[in-house]
Formats: C-alpha cells, sequence, structure tokens
C-alpha cells in the first residue's frame, strides 16, 4: 500500500490546522512540535524542531508521536537550529520509518555534521556501560542505542537547506515556510510557517530560541511583523541578564587571574594557568572574539590561548565558513584580512604533542578554553581536576551551571574539595561565574522582539521554560503587552480555525 493512503483522511468536521505540544512542553528541552494541515483529500503533517530530552533521555527511545501516528506518516521536517535538544531526535525518528526531509539553515547543517555523530557515539558509550553493567550482574538481556554513529551520519542525507528570507513551498504551495536569523547561535532561525491564502490564510511562526540584542559575533534576532500563532521559548521567561559591561567584567577577571598566576608561581608547575569550560557551539567563539579584542585594546595582557577541544575547533571552523551571518564588526576585520575569533596568541590542539603542552610547567600564565560549558567531560573537566589544587590557577565558568553539576558545586558551595571521577580533589584556585555569555533572550528581550508584531497574535503560545519561568513570562506578557498567553501540557494540541 502507498505511504500516502496510509494517512488518515481529512474529515470535514476538523478545523484547518492542529498543533501538538509533543516536546518542551513545560520544561526546557526536547523541542517536538507536529502540525497537521487537513486539506480536502489528505493531511499534511510537519515537525518543526525534533529535540532530544537532555537529562531524560529515556523519553526519546519511544515513539514521541501522538497515538495512531507514525514516524512513516510525516511529510518533512524544519529544524531551528543546532542544539541537540532542537535537533538530535531525527536519526531515531529515520530509524522509525521517516522517509521525507528535514530543512534547515546551511550554517545548522555544517554544525550537525559535527554534532550528529557525536550524539551517536554518546549513545553507543552509554548502551555500552549499561550491558557491562548488566553484564557484571548476571543479566542476559542487552540494551541497544537509541541510534549510533552509523545511523547519525546517515541521517545527515535526509536534510536539505533553506536560506533565510527564502519562502520553500510545500503541498503544492499550500504551506510556505520562511527562516529569519534567530541571532542565537550561527545558523539559529526563527520559523514562520504560512498555511491556505486569503481569508483563510494562517500564519504560525515557531521562535525557536532567540538571541540577546549584542550577542558577540552574531548579528541581532531579525523582527518579525505578523503571525496569527506564536510558538514562543521561555527559558529566561522570568529573569534578566545582568546589564554590565560584558568586556570590562571579562577584563577583571582575566586580570585578577593572571596576577594570582604570577604572583603564586609554584616551583614544579610553573605560573598558575586560566580554565574556562565553555559550549563547544556559540560560548567557546564568543569569548575567543572577546578576549582578542581585550587584547588588542591592551585591557589585559597578551596571553597564549588554548582551545582544547575537538567539536569546538572544528565547530569553530564552521564560523568561517559562513562570514555573512557575523555581525558587521566580524566582517569588517574579515575584509581587511583580520581574524575576529582568534587572539594574536592562539593556539588549537589538534595532536597529542600539543594537548600535552598544557600539562607542563608554564613560563607565564596561560588560557585554557575547553567544552563541555559545565566541566562534565572532555579535556576540560581533566584540565579543571588538575588545576584545581593550586591557589596560582583560575576556573572560569561561562554560563548556566545545573544543579547537581562539577560548575555548580564549586560556585555555590565553596568546598574544600570535591570528588572528581572519583578522586578527591582540594580546592585552592579561584573560581569565577560569569553569565553574561548565555545565548538566550532574557524576557525584556523577548517582549521587544515580539513589539514588533503589526498586531497581536490571536494564540501565543509558551514552551521551553520551567513553570515558574513560563508563568512570569506569561505575566509579563499580558502586562507589557495584553496579548492572550496559553501555557500547552506535554502532549496537548489545539485547533487552529
Amino acid at each position: 500500500m502507498k505511504r500516502e493512503r496510509t494517512k488518515r483522511l481529512a474529515n470535514p468536521s476538523h478545523p484547518p490546522l492542529k498543533i501538538h505540544f509533543l516536546g518542551a512542553a513545560g520544561t526546557v528541552t526536547g523541542s517536538l512540535f507536529l502540525v497537521e494541515r487537513f486539506l480536502e483529500n489528505r493531511v499534511v503533517r510537519f515537525l518543526v524542531d525534533v529535540g532530544q530530552h537532555q537529562g531524560n533521555e529515556q523519553l526519546d527511545k519511544g515513539n514521541r508521536l501522538p497515538k495512531g501516528i507514525t514516524a512513516s506518516m510525516i511529510d518533512f521536517v524544519l529544524i531551528t537550529h543546532a542544539h541537540i535538544d532542537h535537533s538530535g531526535w531525527l536519526p531515531k525518528l529515520i530509524k522509525d520509518g521517516f522517509k521525507g526531509f528535514a530543512y534547515t539553515h546551511p550554517a545548522t547543517l555544517d554544525l550537525l555534521k559535527i554534532l550528529f555523530p557525536d550524539s551517536g557515539r554518546l549513545q553507543e558509550m552509554d548502551a555500552d556501560r549499561i550491558n557491562k553493567r548488566l553484564k557484571r550482574r548476571g543479566k542476559t538481556f542487552r540494551v541497544s542505542p537509541m541510534y549510533g554513529i552509523e545511523q547519525a551520519e546517515a541521517a545527515l542525507d535526509q536534510i536539505k537547506l533553506i536560506e533565510y528570507g527564502v519562502e520553500q513551498k510545500f503541498a503544492g504551495g499550500d504551506i510556505r515556510v520562511k527562516f529569519t536569523d534567530a541571532g542565537h547561535i550561527l545558523g539559529s532561525a526563527v520559523v514562520t510557517v504560512t498555511v491556505g491564502s486569503g481569508a483563510q490564510e494562517r500564519i504560525i511562526c515557531f521562535n525557536g530560541n532567540i538571541g540577546r540584542p549584542a550577542t558577540a559575533l552574531l548579528k541581532p534576532v531579525e523582527p518579525v511583523r505578523k503571525a496569527h500563532v506564536l510558538i514562543a521559548e521561555s527559558t529566561y521567561g522570568n529573569a534578566l541578564h545582568d546589564k554590565r559591561d560584558r568586556l570590562q567584567a571579562l577584563a577583571d577577571i582575566i586580570n585578577a587571574g593572571y596576577q594570582r598566576a604570577v604572583k603564586f608561581r609554584h616551583e614544579k608547575y610553573g605560573c598558575g594557568k586560566i580554565c574556562i569550560p565553555a559550549f563547544a557551539i556559540g560560548r567557546v567563539q564568543a569569548v575567543l572574539y572577546d578576549l582578542r579584542v581585550l587584547m588588542e585594546q591592551k585591557r589585559i595582557p597578551q596571553i597564549a590561548v588554548f582551545l582544547d577541544s575537538k567539536m569546538a575547533i572544528a565547530a569553530t571552523d564552521v564560523y568561517y565558513e559562513h562570514p555573512e551571518l557575523l555581525n558587521d564588526e566580524a566582517r569588517a576585520l574579515l575584509a581587511r584580512g583580520r581574524d575576529p575569533i582568534k587572539p594574536a596568541k592562539f593556539l588549537a590542539c589538534r595532536n597529542k604533542r600539543q594537548k600535552d603542552l598544557l600539562s607542563q610547567p608554564a613560563n607565564e600564565p596561560i588560557i585554557i578554553i575547553g567544552s563541555s560549558g559545565m566541566a562534565a567531560g572532555g579535556p576540560i573537566r581533566k584540565h579543571v581536576k588538575r588545576y584545581l589544587p593550586g591557589k596560582q590557577n583560575s576556573v572560569l565558568f561561562v554560563g548556566h551551571q545545573e544543579e547537581g553539576g562539577l560548575g555548580h558545586e564549586l560556585l555555590t558551595g565553596h568546598p574544600s574539595s570535591v570528588e572528581i571521577d572519583r578522586d578527591v580533589v582540594r580546592c585552592n584556585a579561584t573560581v569565577e561565574l560569569m553569565p553574561d555569555y548565555s545565548g538566550h533572550a532574557d524576557y525584556e528581550d523577548s517582549i521587544a522582539w515580539m513589539s514588533h508584531f503589526e498586531s497581536a497574535p490571536q494564540m501565543t503560545f509558551l514552551v521551553h521554560g520551567e513553570p515558574e519561568g513560563l508563568e512570569g513570562f506569561k505575566q509579563h506578557i499580558r502586562q507589557k503587552l495584553g496579548w492572550a498567553v496559553t501555557i500547552p501540557q506535554h502532549r496537548q494540541s489545539f485547533d487552529i480555525r
């Protein structure tokens, strides 16, 4: 039987559209929204975002679609940006029978070429770890990864591209899709879907994650003027970012760390080191950009900067492949033949010999940057573990630290020691936090973006937030804009007429 015939035919009682909130409803991660378009003789179904539940991956292993709808019944997928909690469920959807294409921005695809294989590797490692534990307990059954490296890489073949501002048509032109720059990470998009025509036309806007007005390297989020339905993120729905001078705050921390590194020089280990855990996509590049600016302005010393993260190095290379996406200042530097990202004394550690330099005694202070942003894994965790005991060293976290993580423990408890990879590690280094590098708009930034709408959407749904943030954002929107706002529950659906 042909795939088309497996679809439930439209019913006259159906509304023209239905939206299902299958992920990131009442929570921050796992972005997944299903739109059904009911036509006279068929139903067109598409997903906006296909994200994994970070922190609760068990939810991803089953069928997350509504009862009676299978992966083979999805016509196409739209991906707002590369972060795994918006994209990483695509290989599983394909594994379950999705035969269509996912559409995203070219820069997002380039980043997914890095992220998808890594996600598949992590899935395989998790399954292997569980199976070893089962074997030790004498269990005979084994678990399989949600998908592996090969399946993750194969999923890339089912991705097609949409440039910013270019209308892509589906279902014979009944559905039109346009991406605009979300200013969140490289290639991130606000997705506007126009369905039908004339008096029956309906516009649905998914803002994915939108960035802050002055994000380093990137252009600010583009305004959207009109939508009948808005699905808006609420990560910082009830919070405001510190409006301080980010460059000055970074300069103060680096200068203080430099002075400690020299003053408390160790006989055996030499000068101190400044370790900066940062997320590989977005944060690493923003920190490098700001360090370059501060060194060129002579506001901090000319310090050697080492990037020790295979993923962050690859992601940084992608930025050079898309200069058109960078802000005016960065593009002006490129036009003059200058590097807008890397400081003068910079080394990307691409081999063991280069990595070994970081554990040797230093004749002068150095900066080591690496992912993950919470020092949960990767080379940066080893560097933090190695240098925490020395008072000549510094650790600077540049983003939110989740409760239960190493960064959160160091920043909130100020412990004399911590356990890292089953070893007790003394904590004599200075530990700092700069939340200034968040790539998410706060509620004032989001409302400023919403204020560009020519008229209030008929329906505004808030997603991607914890309950307190969602409810707080709802009240802020009502007070500032007077819009009607709904906070959908997980797996709840709404008719759009």
